[in-house]
C-alpha cells in the first residue's frame, strides 16, 4: 500500500475545487455579507480640500525675483509640515470651537505639495461634510498667516513670501469612506480566495477514501467494488438486497460477487471472512446482504456471526439470536438445531448466541475448526462476520480458518493511516486479504436511476426480468472457485 500522496496538477486542483464548492461558496458569501454589513455600519467620512498658492512679493529686479522663487520652492515642504503644527491648528480649534487637541486634529489633516509647484492642498476629514469644509478653510487661512509671519521681510519691512487661498473648500456631496460597493466586492474577492485556500487545505488534511478510484491508488490488492449509502428501514434491518432486489444497491452487491469470482479464479474461496478496520463501518450489514446475494445466485450459503463482542447479524435479519455459535461450540446444541433458514432462499444463518467470557479462545478452539470443516462440505459458501481488525485481535485469529478476507472500508470515516495499519496488522498475522469493498459511497450519477424508477413499485420498464447473475459456483463438495 502506498501513502496516497500525489502531486498537485491542474486536473486534481480543479477536481478538488469542484468537490469542495460548498466551502468556497460559503466563505465567499459570508465575506461579502461581512464586508457589506461593515460598510453600512461604519461611520461615513467626508473629505474637503482647500488650495493655497505660495508666491513672492513684488521684486525690483530679476535677481530678486529669481531668488524669491527659488526660496519659495525650497520652503514648500517646510510649509507643508508647518500646516500640522500647533501654531497653525490651535487657532483653528479656538475659532471653530472644536473639542479636540492639535495632536488629535493632525490625524484629520492631510497636506500635499504637487511636485515642482508652489501649491499646497489641505484636505480635512470629518464625519460631517460642513465640518470638513470649515476645518480645511480654517487651516488654510491659519497656515497663510503663519507663512507670512515666518518668511523673511524685505528692506521696507514687507513680507517676501505670501500664501493665498485660491480654492475654497466646499462641503462634499458624497462620502469618501466607506465605499460600500468597493468594500463589498473586495471582501467578496478575499472570501473567494480564502475559500479556495480552505478547500485545498481541507483536501490535504482529509485522508478519507471517498471513492473507489482513490482506493485503487492506495492499495495494491483488488478493489471488489463499492456500495452506495443506503438507509435502513424503520426497524434498522437494512437488508437492501431483499427490500429492493432491482435497486442500484442490489446491483452493486452483485458486482462485488462477480468481481470476487474473477479475482479468485485459481484459488479455493469458500470460507469468506468479512471484517473492517474499525467499528461502525457497516461490515455486518454488508455480510448479511452479501450472503443474500450469494444465495440469490442459487448457491447454498451459510452466514455465521463470529463477532462475539458486538453481534449484529440477528438484529439485521430481525431474528432471535440467543442460541447460536456459542451454544454449538460449547456443545449445548447441535449445528442443525442452532441454524436458521431464511425463508424463500438458500441462505442459512448461525447467529453468535450468548456473548462468551473468552471470545478469542472460542475462535481458536478446535471445536470452531471442526465446525467450519464440517459445514464447508455442505455449503458452497460460508460467510463469517468478525470484529474489526483494529478493535480486537479476533479477525487476525480467525484468518487461518478461512480462504480469504474482504475488508469493508467506510468512505465517510476510514482514514488512510488506519487502513494501512489494518492491512499491516492482518497480513502480519498471516491473514489472506482477497479484496476491499468501499462502503457508504455517495452515488453521484443520478442518470442511472432511470433504470430503477419503477423497481420500488414492483415493476421496471427498462429491466422487466430479473437481472442476470453470475453462474453457480459449483455443487456441494466442489472447490467453488471456477
Amino acid at each position: 500500500m502506498n501513502d496516497g500522496v500525489q502531486g498537485w496538477t491542474l486536473g486534481t486542483v480543479w477536481a478538488t475545487l469542484k468537490k469542495r464548492w460548498y466551502i468556497i461558496g460559503f466563505t465567499t458569501v459570508l465575506a461579502g455579507l461581512i464586508g457589506m454589513t461593515a460598510s453600512f455600519l461604519a461611520t461615513p467620512i467626508f473629505h474637503s480640500t482647500a488650495t493655497l498658492f505660495v508666491s513672492i512679493s513684488q521684486s525690483r529686479s530679476g535677481t530678486d525675483l529669481n531668488q524669491g522663487t527659488t526660496y519659495a520652492h525650497n520652503q514648500m515642504q517646510s510649509f507643508a509640515q508647518l500646516a500640522t503644527s500647533s501654531s497653525v491648528l490651535q487657532p483653528v480649534i479656538d475659532n471653530l470651537g472644536l473639542d479636540t487637541t492639535p495632536g488629535q486634529l493632525t490625524r484629520d489633516i492631510q497636506v500635499v505639495n504637487p511636485p515642482d509647484t508652489v501649491i499646497l492642498r489641505i484636505t480635512a476629514s470629518s464625519t460631517a461634510p460642513n465640518d470638513a469644509a470649515l476645518i480645511a478653510n480654517a487651516v488654510a487661512e491659519s497656515l497663510a498667516y503663519i507663512v507670512e509671519e515666518v518668511s523673511p521681510a524685505s528692506e521696507e519691512g514687507a513680507t517676501s513670501v505670501t500664501a493665498s487661498l485660491v480654492d475654497l473648500a466646499v462641503p462634499p456631496i458624497y462620502q469618501t469612506s466607506p465605499n460600500k460597493p468597493r468594500d463589498t466586492l473586495l471582501a467578496t474577492a478575499v472570501g473567494f480566495l480564502a475559500g479556495v485556500a480552505a478547500a485545498l487545505i481541507y483536501s490535504l488534511l482529509d485522508t478519507r477514501i471517498p471513492n473507489p478510484a482513490v482506493l485503487k491508488e492506495i492499495v495494491t490488492l483488488p478493489v471488489l467494488g463499492s456500495i452506495s449509502r443506503v438507509r435502513g428501514n424503520k426497524n434498522g434491518m437494512g437488508l437492501v438486497v431483499a427490500q429492493e432486489p432491482l435497486g442500484p444497491a442490489s446491483d452493486e452487491f452483485r458486482r462485488v460477487y462477480s468481481a470476487l469470482t474473477f479475482a479468485n479464479v485459481s484459488a479455493k474461496l469458500r470460507r469468506i471472512l468479512i471484517t473492517s478496520t474499525s467499528e461502525r463501518e457497516g461490515k455486518s450489514t454488508f455480510a448479511a446482504n452479501f450472503a443474500l446475494t450469494l444465495a440469490e445466485a442459487r448457491n447454498r450459503v451459510l452466514l455465521i456471526d463470529a463477532d462475539f463482542r458486538k453481534p449484529r447479524i440477528a438484529d439485521v435479519f430481525g431474528i432471535e439470536g440467543s442460541v447460536g455459535l456459542t451454544s454449538v461450540l460449547m456443545g449445548k446444541v447441535t449445528f442443525e438445531q442452532a441454524k436458521m433458514t431464511r425463508s424463500g432462499t438458500t441462505l442459512e444463518i448461525l447467529t453468535s448466541g450468548a456473548i462468551p467470557p473468552n471470545p478469542s479462545q472460542m475462535l481458536t478452539s478446535s471445536a470452531m475448526r471442526e465446525l467450519l470443516d464440517s459445514v464447508s462440505a455442505k455449503y458452497d459458501y460460508v460467510v463469517i462476520d468478525s470484529p474489526p481488525i483494529l478493535s480486537v485481535a479476533d479477525a487476525n485469529l480467525a484468518s487461518p480458518l478461512v480462504d480469504g478476507t474482504i475488508i469493508i472500508i467506510d468512505a465517510t470515516r476510514t482514514k488512510r493511516a488506519k487502513l494501512a495499519q489494518s492491512i499491516a496488522s492482518f497480513e502480519t498475522a498471516g491473514g489472506q486479504i482477497t479484496g476491499f469493498v468501499l462502503n457508504k459511497v455517495r452515488r453521484r450519477n443520478v442518470v442511472d436511476d432511470y433504470y430503477y424508477l419503477d423497481s420500488r413499485r414492483g415493476t421496471n420498464s427498462a429491466t422487466s426480468d430479473k437481472p442476470s447473475l453470475p453462474p453457480r459456483r459449483g455443487t456441494t463438495g466442489s472447490n467453488g472457485s471456477e
